[in-house]
């Protein structure tokens, strides 16, 4: 179960990562457009918060399987891969946890509500629908959700059996 909950967040991570060179091309375009050509395009915002929003929230999970997140690690490094393990289930059960059950709840009341209004966009003159952008929100979260959730069942095998940490099985 733990190697699919991997795979689920490769999946995402490598698949959004294809948004990359789109979102480049785009900013490439409309910076071309606005200051070679003196014709900025109305929606280039838009889609430009749109797509590094979805690649941000989208690679979460990816990330935090390849353990590349940010962390403090001044101490952490010199402790023991048991004692990385608990540092590790007390951040989870503390911070991990709580804020993503949050972001899950409260982010899919916001989407269904954008949905129900059909919502556009109010930042440019384009105003695109934006409902299935403000999706994004709740549904990596769940991704993230679980990909912590196999990476706290991880430590809690270390924490009991002493696993090493490199295999991550």
């Amino acid at each position: 179960m733990l190697e699919t909950i991997d795979r689920i967040s490769a999946w995402a991570g490598k698949g959004v990562s294809w948004l990359v060179p789109i979102l480049i091309l785009e900013l490439v375009y409309d910076t071309a457009a606005r200051y070679l050509f003196n014709a900025p395009t109305t929606w280039s915002y838009d889609i430009s918060y749109m797509l590094y929003g979805t690649i941000f929230l989208a690679a979460a999970a990816y990330t935090l399987q390849l353990d590349k997140h940010v962390r403090i690690e001044l101490f952490y490094d010199r402790l023991s891969t048991r004692g990385q393990a608990i540092i590790d289930c007390l951040g989870y059960l503390v911070f991990f946890f709580p804020a993503l059950l949050a972001l899950i709840f409260y982010g899919a009341e916001f989407a269904m509500k954008s949905w129900k209004l059909l919502e556009t966009g109010g930042e440019s003159m384009w105003q695109p629908p934006i409902y299935p952008f403000k999706t994004i929100l709740p549904l990596a979260s769940v991704l993230l959700f679980i990909q912590g959730l196999a990476l706290f069942i991880r430590s809690v095998q270390i924490i009991l059996q002493g696993a090493p940490r490199d295999g991550q099985s």
